[in-house]
């Protein structure tokens, strides 16, 4: 039976992967009308701006679905050859120090986020913070699928 972190884990992971389709699609839009309307001799100001804050919240939110997917080089060779409780333990450990990390880089995420709401983007005029708040969100996301992977790791049961 799945627990309420995995399950969780597993709609918000749907959601993403169907934002990361819609803005991926954008991107493709944007910049073929960009090249369209510079071969008829105008420009479209917003364009390459709105593209890379796109491919940005493309490259962290892909991140975490990469993440829930396992896509990732893995570290499966370690604690291998040394029974399976070493196996869990450094396992375990692993998730812990990754927890961690992304619940650093949320609280970071989101400072810098705030931070940046009297700063604007250039073409649209918008506060910076709504393209950054994709760092703290994807973040959140990340320590989402830890717990639920976590949630797995501990379910375990002992050799």
């Amino acid at each position: 039976m799945q627990s309420v972190l995995q399950r969780a884990s597993h709609k918000i992971n749907a959601v993403v992967e169907k934002v990361l389709l819609v803005t991926g699609s954008a991107i493709c839009l944007i910049l073929f009308a960009q090249v369209v309307s510079r071969y008829a001799g105008a420009s479209l100001g917003w364009s390459e701006e709105v593209s890379r804050h796109l491919l940005v919240a493309i490259t962290f939110l892909g991140g975490t679905a990469a993440y829930r997917r396992a896509g990732f080089i893995g570290l499966k060779g370690i604690g291998h050859n040394i029974g399976p409780a070493t196996q869990k333990a450094i396992l375990l450990l692993l998730e812990v120090l990754t927890l961690f990390c992304f619940l650093a880089i949320a609280s970071f995420g989101t400072a810098y986020t705030l931070r940046a709401w009297h700063h604007t983007t250039s073409s649209l005029q918008i506060p910076m913070s709504i393209p950054f708040v994709v760092i703290p969100l994807s973040s959140i996301i990340f320590v989402v699928h830890v717990l639920a992977d976590m949630a797995v790791t501990l379910g375990r049961k002992k050799p």
